[in-house]
């Protein structure tokens, strides 16, 4: 390849020094992240869609404190799929009528924090929870969520096939049951899946999302007041992907908005949000070869980028960049993480710079189900560090541990056994 490394598109210089300056306090592997990026996204998003349109962050994509303070301060609301996100949220400073609480099972600490959050909105997946929550007189207005009865054409598709949601069955057998319920069902919950670049592809969803709705709501003689038709909005991780057109899903949007008036449409968007604000730094320590290449071993791995699996990253993403590199001409590298594990590649024959022990690489686009959905204490290994940053300002969000980190909270057992004979 004769390409150099300069001549490709590189973030600006305000960028580069300070994930220089984070590695710099803080060592590798790390996160980094963009405040303006997060901004930028959500003043996108507010351009193109209709003000009708209600935004939620959706905490399953990264809920790291300093994440969703940025968000919060943005006026947007929270999606939450457990106790821990819940806390989160509120600890951020999201609105509490403004945060929407899904997920298949509400476990016991939960339900509690709806008791204390009563303003919060709930998503009820299934006939069994309706009763439950309707037995712990849960004060919260809920929402049903309907499994889709359409095809999913999303990468990672929730479909006819999903496992959640209320079925048309469902919704007959509970019809009778509503009435004398001790739940206010204001509406419905659909969602098709993630990561759909198609905009065309997306419409179809949202439509027939709201087509279900619309339906579920004859069926149970309802006026909903709220529609969450889900989100799936894709970002491009490769360097031939093409962005989502959003002045498409816009003009859609005002279609079904004024479709589902009186009723308030809600959409809840998590990768959008936050991937393309995500840097994961690591740095090379050794050389390797693997499938006749040239590779390097870095200090990350997949241990802390789960999004490397679930999407195929390691043979279609972005090459990293190199916060240190020359212009020496660029040859099909691999880049492995330091694991102990066969599938431990982040990157297959990317065109990378020759490399040197130290030098530093960060992967963009690395915002989203990074960390948060990674078997992160595997081999035990300490959490990375996280830092934010909003031009030269920096801002630590998470201390990387030593190794030692692992041990706390755990305890020893201590076993009584007889003495060996005379």
């Amino acid at each position: 390849m004769n390409n150099s490394f300069e001549n490709r598109e590189r973030p600006d210089e305000a960028t580069v020094f300070a994930l220089r300056e984070i590695v710099r306090r803080h060592g590798t592997p790390a996160y980094a992240f963009d405040v303006r990026r997060l901004v930028a996204q959500v003043e996108k998003l507010r351009s193109y869609l209709p003000p009708e349109v209600e935004l939620l962050y959706s905490l399953k994509a990264n809920a790291s404190l300093g994440i969703c303070d940025v968000l919060a301060d943005c006026g947007i609301g929270a999606d939450v799929a457990s106790a821990g996100e819940f806390a989160t949220a509120l600890e951020a400073g999201f609105p509490a009528n403004r945060i929407f609480v899904a997920g298949p099972f509400k476990l016991p600490e939960t339900i509690a924090r709806l008791h204390n959050t009563p303003e919060a909105i709930v998503s009820i997946d299934s006939p069994s929870e309706l009763q439950r929550l309707s037995d712990v007189h849960a004060p919260n207005s809920a929402v049903l969520r309907l499994r889709p009865d359409f095809g999913s054409c999303a990468v990672v598709p929730a479909g006819s096939e999903s496992r959640f949601g209320f079925t048309c069955d469902d919704l007959q057998r509970c019809r009778d049951f509503l009435p004398s319920c001790n739940v206010d069902v204001i509406g419905f919950h659909v969602f098709a899946g993630s990561q759909v670049l198609d905009a065309d592809k997306l419409n179809e969803h949202l439509r027939r999302a709201l087509d279900l709705s619309l339906r579920a709501a004859e069926t149970l003689a309802i006026e909903p007041t709220y529609i969450n038709l889900g989100g799936g909005f894709g970002i491009p991780y490769a360097a031939d992907g093409e962005e989502l057109d959003l002045a498409r899903v816009g003009d859609e949007l005002a279609s079904l908005v004024a479709r589902a008036a009186p009723a308030r449409i809600v959409l809840e968007l998590g990768r959008y949000f936050v991937a393309e604000a995500g840097w994961y730094l690591t740095s090379v320590v050794g050389h390797q070869t693997f499938q006749g290449r040239p590779a390097v071993i870095v200090d990350g791995g997949v241990h802390q980028r789960a999004d490397m699996c679930g999407l195929h990253l390691r043979k279609k993403q972005c090459p990293p960049l190199v916060l240190n590199a020359d212009s020496s001409t660029l040859t099909p590298t691999d880049v492995l993480g330091c694991l102990s594990l066969p599938d431990d590649v982040m990157l297959e024959a990317s065109p990378l710079p020759k490399l040197s022990s130290g030098d530093i690489l960060a992967f963009g686009n690395a915002g989203a189900y990074g960390m948060w959905s990674s078997p992160a204490i595997f081999h035990g290994s300490p959490l990375p560090a996280e830092a934010a940053f909003d031009g030269a300002e920096i801002h630590l969000m998470r201390e990387r541990k030593p190794a030692q980190s692992i041990l706390e909270d755990q305890l020893h057992v201590v076993t009584k056994t007889a003495p060996a004979p005379a």
